[in-house]
């Protein structure tokens, strides 16, 4: 029998294999599988993680591009006035819902509503917003970034991974024309992924809000030296995240309607608050902060007055939002 006489190189690879194989074999067999196990989940889950402006193919039964916003005519509904309880007390939740009945014009497109079948994965993906709300803090959710929410959402076991059929969903709200929904405001955030730089934003004591430094901060600080502590600050800077959630949050409180909700709250990616815009109110006022009453106030009249209010949206504008006087106008 003839030996091959080994290179020093195939020497030293022979001698690391069966190192390898010893400690293998010395590793408890449970602990290597949980291993094995978790390697795969994080290279299967960090795809999730990376921007898909087209979704790739779902399973049956999932909500498509196609299935939400339907090339065909959709589901018409009757628009009337909604007034669901509020039991959240935060200020981001305190809006009067009553949507006034718009008459139907040629060019107004009919309403997309979800199918029962859309409505499970639509209140699946909304509780898990909602979970990362409660686990990061109402603060902390107003300037969450979308990558970030899905770190936590895969570490975190009190929240859980979004499935596929979440963020093709989520993905489809924020890509698609709001158009589609009637709502014809500018798109301010072009890209899910977009975040905020902490660097660029200062928290208003008292309030739970952020403004952006600059314009932001300087306008709100000229508000309370005219108007003293009666006017407060109600929302500031809102992220992708958190638009995409109180967008969520309106749509399931009107039945799935995701066109009455555009009209009482911007799509994801239209909200002026992701670039400077905020809201304020009265202080004591609650929920009629968020409301047409604002307008009948002393606070309201000063702040017109004294050139404050420049209105985003006012009565009758051409964007198919309601009228919204406590909304500050900076960019």
């Amino acid at each position: 029998m003839v030996m091959k006489r080994l290179t020093q190189g195939e020497f030293k690879r022979g001698i690391f294999c069966r190192w390898c194989y010893k400690e293998l074999h010395m590793i408890d067999r449970r602990t290597f599988i949980a291993a094995g196990a978790g390697l795969t989940a994080t290279l299967f889950t960090s795809g999730h993680a990376r921007l898909r402006v087209t979704p790739p193919a779902a399973k049956s039964g999932e909500p498509t591009v196609k299935s939400l916003f339907p090339a065909e005519t959709p589901v018409q509904a009757t628009r009337r006035h909604y007034a669901p309880p509020i039991a959240d007390l935060h200020p981001d939740s305190m809006v009067l819902d009553q949507i006034a009945s718009k008459p139907a014009t040629p060019e107004t497109p009919p309403d997309v509503i979800l199918s029962p079948a859309q409505r499970v994965t639509f209140d699946s993906a909304l509780a898990r917003l909602r979970r990362l709300q409660k686990y990061v803090g109402h603060g902390n959710f107003n300037i969450i970034g979308w990558d970030q929410s899905l770190k936590f959402a895969r570490t975190r076991d009190a929240i859980g991974a979004f499935t596929r059929s979440e963020l093709d969903l989520i993905e489809e709200l924020f890509f698609t024309d709001a158009k589609t929904l009637g709502f014809y405001g500018d798109k301010v955030v072009t890209t899910l992924s977009a975040s905020i730089a902490k660097r660029d934003i200062v928290k208003i004591p008292r309030s739970g809000h952020f403004l952006f430094k600059g314009s932001s901060t300087k306008t709100f600080d000229r508000i309370r030296r005219d108007l003293g502590d009666s006017v407060v600050l109600t929302s500031g800077i809102r992220s992708v995240v958190k638009q995409i959630y109180l967008f969520m949050n309106k749509a399931k409180k009107v039945d799935g309607n995701l066109s009455l909700a555009s009209f009482s709250l911007a799509p994801p990616g239209h909200s002026y608050h992701a670039v400077g815009d905020f809201d304020v109110g009265k202080k004591g006022f609650g929920r009629k902060n968020f409301s047409e009453a604002f307008a009948k106030t002393d606070e309201f009249k000063r702040l017109i007055d004294l050139g404050y209010l420049d209105i985003r949206y006012p009565q009758q504008n051409p964007f198919g939002v309601r009228y919204e006087p406590w909304h500050i106008k900076v960019v």
